[in-house]
């Protein structure tokens, strides 16, 4: 019996001496802690004077004060508060101390983005001018949401429906409203200018570059959900004005192609390719220079230039006449998966 008690004495003596001891390192980590809660405030006010500094000497810009969103601000004075409140009650000094250098803070935002210091604004008063930069926030408070539901590539594809409606050289306002319909809800500038600049008299020409900015555009490697929608909006807007013209049909087959090959990433049966084979030197100067779209490669017997691959042949037929306006030789070639070549077309 004696050595029984003896033994519980002893873990109990142990066991005593353990929670002293784990007393200790908790109480050594909480004063640890303090410590490097005071250090943190003094950190705070070390961050908040650089930010300040910051603004300080560029507080007269419009641009900066309409960059600050004084409603969050005042947002954050609300919170602030009721959390410095809490730390006093709680007598947690360093929270309370750290949580008013950030109240000041807020405070020099609001100060700055209701734009105070802009030169010409402080004679309007205080009120007014809280009210004008409340107006502007509210305008410009979807202005984030819309850019997550605004497509990759947006300007391109204004620029690509602008180009398609302009394809027969002629523009329904039923598609002119149909292209601003998107403008306005992705918030791009959009006019019958943009329909007309840059464009150059001949079909092949205008062909060959709405064709290379949807090339571009696929580049840039958007979700194939968004190819698949741009490809019915094409189709919506070849179709608004219920006239189809050939130039329109011309370019949805090769444009039908592009797409269908980018959403399955399988190579379409049939290519055609344009081949350009100059007969002097001033043709050799044309291809090098005002047709950048040609490609070089070698041949038995010298050298061609090749333009394509198209998914069209109709399309690819159009092309092939546009440099055999400008006196080139050329002709339509098939592509077939196995590499074979075979020329379709060369009257």
């Amino acid at each position: 019996m004696y050595n029984i008690l003896n033994v519980i004495h002893s873990v109990v003596v142990q066991f005593y001496i353990v929670l002293r001891f784990r007393s200790s390192v908790m109480e050594i980590f909480q004063k640890v802690v303090s410590l490097l809660a005071s250090l943190s405030v003094g950190f705070s006010l070390v961050k908040i004077y650089l930010i300040i500094n910051k603004i300080w000497k560029r507080k007269h810009g419009r641009v900066v004060a309409e960059s600050i969103s004084i409603t969050s601000n005042i947002i954050g004075l609300i919170t602030g508060s009721i959390f410095g409140l809490n730390f006093f009650f709680d007598q947690q000094y360093q929270g309370l101390i750290d949580q008013i250098l950030y109240l000041v803070l807020a405070f020099f935002y609001i100060l700055v983005g209701m734009s105070l210091w802009v030169p010409g604004e402080r004679k309007k008063g205080f009120w007014r001018l809280i009210k004008q930069t409340l107006n502007l926030e509210r305008k410009e408070a979807t202005d984030l949401a819309k850019s997550f539901f605004q497509p990759s590539g947006a300007e391109k594809i204004i620029n690509i429906l602008g180009q398609l409606a302009m394809i027969d050289e002629v523009i329904d306002p039923r598609e002119k409203q149909f292209i601003q319909s998107f403008a306005d809800y992705w918030n791009i500038k959009f006019s019958r200018d943009n329909l007309t600049k840059n464009r150059i008299a001949g079909a092949s020409i205008n062909l060959l570059k709405l064709r290379q900015d949807v090339t571009d555009y696929l580049a840039t490697s958007p979700p194939h959900q968004q190819v698949s929608e741009l490809k019915e909006i094409i189709h919506a807007l070849v179709n608004i004005d219920e006239e189809v013209s050939e130039q329109e049909k011309l370019i949805m087959g090769e444009l039908d192609g592009l797409f269908s090959k980018y959403i399955s990433q399988k190579e379409n049966v049939a290519k055609y390719h344009v081949i350009v084979a100059p007969q002097n030197e001033r043709q050799v100067q044309v291809a090098m220079t005002s047709l950048p779209e040609l490609t070089r490669y070698e041949v038995a017997e010298g050298f061609a230039y090749n333009c394509g691959p198209f998914y069209s042949k109709e399309y690819a037929d159009v092309i092939c006449d546009g440099y055999r306006s400008l006196n080139l030789f050329s002709m339509v070639t098939l592509t077939f998966p196995s590499g074979i070549n075979s020329i379709i077309s060369e009257d």
